[in-house]
């Protein structure tokens, strides 16, 4: 009789729940129980900003009507915030990033000024419009209540927000969630 290979997947602090993958293909996932935590979202913000909004401005303010506050229930949770915006300028660069407050939660390792962030949108041709997805996450610390924002800015010119540049015909939804994670 020949001998199945497997390899066992498991969590680091669990002596057993492995996941078990066979050289066949087959899985053998255990069954999550109501004491299961891992991965459990714990509580769920969405928003839609249906309105436009524009800025000219080169220092980074919110985005109008595009903020989520939210009391974590845990302090060891996992705080993810996603922003998916229709976005249009009509020069060079705009720049968005998260904000619980007025910390941004994820910049790069070099930060050197407006420019870095969450992301930036840089366009050199008359195709100036996007839909930019943007993601960032913290662990919430304490169960205080926070909100979170999606701040924004160009290097010159006007940045629209569901709204297409050239032309107020061509409009956009833009959505804002946060879900707390268990860890």
């Amino acid at each position: 009789m020949a001998t199945l290979n497997t390899t066992n997947i498991k969590h680091a602090s669990s002596g057993s729940n492995n996941i078990v993958l066979a050289a066949n293909g087959s899985v053998n996932i255990p069954t999550l129980t109501s004491n299961s935590t891992l991965g459990l979202v714990r509580q769920h913000k969405i928003l839609s900003k249906t309105t436009k909004s524009s800025t000219t401005s080169t220092t980074p303010g919110i985005i109008p009507d595009f903020s989520i506050t939210i009391t974590p229930t845990a302090s060891d949770s996992i705080m993810v915030i996603e922003a998916n915006m229709y976005l249009s300028i009509t020069t060079h660069v705009i720049s968005t990033r998260i904000t619980n407050g007025s910390t941004i939660l994820i910049q790069p390792a070099q930060y050197d000024g407006y420019d870095d962030g969450s992301s930036s949108y840089y366009v050199s041709n008359e195709d100036r419009m996007t839909q930019q997805h943007i993601t960032a996450f913290e662990t919430a610390g304490n169960t205080n209540a926070r909100t979170y924002s999606v701040y924004w800015r160009v290097s010159s010119g006007t940045a629209w927000i569901n709204r297409y540049r050239a032309s107020d015909s061509y409009n956009g939804v833009s959505i804002l969630r946060v879900t707390e994670v268990a860890p």
